[in-house]
């Protein structure tokens, strides 16, 4: 039987599928569930600041609480409490799970970063996920701005703490390999491709904006795994479309560690975990691969242009293939 273990972020996986975040590894009984269903890891649902600040008038009214105590609540200071229901999760899973498991945060505020991070590797998570997203909105801010924020954050809380930090990146970059290679320099141990945010949409009817939410895009995140993997120093895991097992053996081709996924686990069940890995097994028995490593990143930008004259095939994951395979519809 083919062995599937990895590593990711430096932490032993029996296999590379990991189940992401979202509400299915909110609590212990959920992770549970996930690693009896055989996720090799899991990331736990995302905490962010804004869950916390105490915004509106309502709190005043419900609760009796001196209005100096108000003012200290709604300028942060409910934060320093904040990840305690996560941390006791962290706490107790780590009593009963045998899987690695992936604490992941969202901030705004730059100081709360590494506070968020040391509470949650002093409850004994195996690694933290970085959730970064600034929206690039002001027209005099240059893209440059949001990369030298993403490294600061990184390097505070690599300062901070000592479990294995990796961050997950938003699709909209400027240069998706620059920033890549920066955070790799700054010793980020994991690169998560890609973070698929809630989409803005429009009710024509009651005119009226609404949010939706992101889908995530296999191909993307299939491409920028396959152009920086062998090229950083920094460990690759997918994220978004995976709905396949074919799709966990493509973007083990590419070069990713480990696959998340979440959006099938919902339409299809837990038990799809050992649908997928049974592909990926007859798979490498098929082509005779006794291991992921035999194959991982076979067919990596790096990989093929070093076999290849010139790009060669790997020519495939630029946009220039786009006008070769659409020249005859001209």
């Amino acid at each position: 039987m083919p062995d599937l273990t990895t590593t990711y972020m430096g932490l032993k996986l029996r296999n590379p599928l990991v189940v992401g975040s979202c509400d299915l590894t909110r609590n212990v009984p959920g992770i549970l569930r996930c690693e009896e269903a055989g996720a090799g890891a899991v990331v736990l649902k995302s905490i962010f600041e804004e869950q916390f600040l105490v915004k509106d008038k309502a709190f005043e009214e419900e609760y009796t609480i001196h209005p100096e105590a108000v003012d200290y609540l709604r300028s942060g200071g409910l934060l320093d409490y904040a990840p305690q229901k996560i941390c006791a999760t962290i706490e107790e899973a780590k009593k009963k799970a045998k899987i690695p498991i992936i604490a992941s945060i969202n901030c705004q505020s730059p100081k709360l970063w590494p506070r968020f991070a040391k509470q949650i590797a002093d409850a004994g998570a195996d690694g933290l996920e970085l959730n970064i997203y600034f929206l690039s909105l002001e027209l005099t801010t240059p893209g440059s701005e949001y990369e030298k924020y993403h490294v600061q954050i990184l390097r505070e809380i690599k300062r901070t703490v000592s479990i294995p930090v990796s961050v997950k990146l938003d699709v909209q970059l400027t240069s998706v390999p620059y920033l890549a290679n920066r955070l790799a320099e700054e010793g980020c141990d994991g690169l998560v491709l890609f973070n698929w945010f809630l989409e803005p949409d429009i009710d024509v009817e009651r005119l009226k904006t609404k949010e939706t939410k992101g889908k995530g895009n296999f191909h993307q995140s299939l491409r920028w795994v396959a152009l920086l993997s062998g090229r950083i120093e920094c460990d690759l895991a997918s994220s978004g479309g995976l709905m396949h097992g074919e799709d966990l053996v493509k973007q083990l081709l590419a070069g990713a560690k480990a696959a998340q996924a979440c959006t099938i686990f919902y339409q299809k069940g837990l038990e799809t975990i050992k649908d997928l890995l049974t592909k990926l097994e007859s798979w490498m028995e098929s082509h005779h691969f006794a291991s992921i490593e035999d194959f991982r990143g076979e067919l990596s930008f790096k990989n093929q242009e070093l076999a290849f004259k010139g790009l060669g095939e790997a020519e495939t994951y630029f946009r220039a293939q786009y006008l070769k395979t659409y020249k005859g519809f001209e």
